[in-house]
């Protein structure tokens, strides 16, 4: 899996995401983020659902476990942002938030940047997840075009 690097916050400072990578409902996933792997929640009888919570959205049943999925899935949905109030992120625009339907966990899909030129982004893209590194320990999925991905992975 592909890796970037970001400048960590001064000492001390606590960082404001919008989420909190230790939820009880979202731990699991978050440690399997900093690990370059992408876990689903899967409950007693099978079925994994997204996001995560304690019991199954399909059937009701408790959260059992966390599977690892392929990391790859195929581009449903996207948005291009072309403007932004947020100084971390004014030097990217434009960029491109995509819905990823999983190619391995029927009916999940999950929200995430696209990092490819907005100009090729087309329904289906077939896409697979990279990790980028935020802060304190924490890995942020991101997707890319599948082939880029596989060309980046045979570089010498």
């Amino acid at each position: 899996m592909s890796t970037t690097r970001s400048t960590a916050p001064a000492f001390g400072e606590t960082p404001d995401w919008g989420f909190d990578p230790r939820h009880p409902d979202f731990g699991p996933y978050w440690a399997g983020c900093v690990e370059e792997r992408l876990l689903v929640p899967v409950c007693e009888d099978g079925h994994g659902f997204w996001p995560p919570r304690p019991h199954c959205s399909h059937c009701f049943r408790p959260t059992a476990r966390w599977v690892e999925t392929s990391g790859h899935g195929s581009l449903y949905s996207w948005t291009v942002i072309h403007r932004t109030r947020s100084p971390e992120f004014a030097a990217q625009v434009p960029y491109a938030v995509g819905m990823v339907t999983l190619a391995d966990m029927s009916g999940i899909r999950m929200v995430g940047r696209v990092e490819a030129d907005p100009a090729v982004l087309i329904e289906g893209l077939d896409l697979a997840v990279v990790f980028s590194d935020l802060q304190h320990g924490v890995r942020l999925p991101l997707w890319r075009p599948r082939l880029s991905v596989a060309a980046e992975r045979t570089r010498p």
